[in-house]
């Protein structure tokens, strides 16, 4: 190893080293350091130190130390970072087996109830003039598993459905699960269910009860497929009959307001109150 102050190689006879930062080699004539200086470094070994010119600019200059005392912390900042990750780890675990204890409590879920028969079936035939049609329910035909129960937002924009034949103890849960199985539901797409129950009406004494659901309308056709749906459920397009707008027709004898009166008296003369006559017989004709 050469001389780190004139480059060239220096014997161990002649040699001298920096106890500093650097660490280099210097002849003992570069570093002006004779003999007895040497043997007296030697005596105390521990204790007395040479550094080199530019290590002891180092050694002394005060922010440099504070610099080199705060890498004295990066070991314990080091095991630290361990203890942390080791902490991350065994939550990491923990969570792993609450997870699996979920998905086994799903696994062993009761099935659905089967759809008991309506014991009345809509004929629209009957209804009055002024209301709209209903079509006739299908009957749904496909086998329903055990799913999970998830809930579901309520937008606004919805294809709804009518659902019917459900025992009482059905909830509305339970048809936003089953629903979102049997027409195969994406995750991010809405399900609405509310249960069409009359007013104060005891659930419990029902024979049956029926479901509006709203789905994505991207999901129309399926919902009206008898394929998707389990036997013996009856379905069909939901119609809002109070939003639904209707034509009524009057029949009746034609009378005249005051205000028509009072703009025909000059034509007709005094007439009755309540008794304009019919309008064609105040018109004038040509004699």
């Amino acid at each position: 190893m050469g001389c780190k102050q004139c480059n060239k190689k220096v014997s161990d006879s002649d040699r001298i080293v920096c106890r500093g930062y650097c660490g280099a080699s210097f002849h003992m004539i570069c570093a002006k350091v004779d003999a007895p200086l040497l043997d007296a470094m030697g005596l105390y070994p521990n204790n007395f130190f040479w550094m080199c010119d530019d290590c002891g600019k180092l050694f002394s200059n005060s922010q440099f130390r504070r610099l080199d005392k705060d890498n004295d912390a990066g070991p314990k900042l080091v095991e630290s970072l361990k203890t942390v990750q080791s902490d991350i780890a065994k939550l990491a675990s923990t969570v792993t087996a609450l997870s699996g204890k979920v998905e086994a409590q799903s696994a062993t879920m009761s099935t659905w109830p089967t759809p008991s028969s309506s014991k009345r079936q809509r004929d629209s035939s009957t209804d009055p003039p002024a209301k709209a049609s209903i079509p006739a329910a299908s009957r749904g035909k496909k086998a329903m598993p055990s799913v999970p129960i998830i809930a579901a937002p309520e937008p606004d924009d919805l294809w709804y459905i009518w659902l019917s034949s459900f025992p009482p103890t059905v909830t509305e849960e339970d048809i936003c699960t089953m629903v979102k199985e049997c027409l195969s539901v994406e995750n991010d797409d809405p399900v609405v269910v509310k249960m069409l129950v009359k007013k104060g009406a005891d659930i419990a004494k029902l024979s049956s009860v029926t479901f509006k659901v709203g789905v994505s309308r991207d999901y129309r056709d399926s919902s009206l497929d008898a394929d998707n749906w389990p036997e013996g459920l009856a379905f069909r397009e939901f119609i809002d009959m109070d939003k639904r707008p209707t034509t009524a027709v009057r029949f009746g004898v034609m009378t005249c307001s005051s205000t028509a009166r009072a703009e025909r008296k000059s034509e007709c003369g005094e007439v009755p109150a309540g008794d304009c006559g019919p309008p064609w017989e105040n018109i004038p004709r040509s004699v």
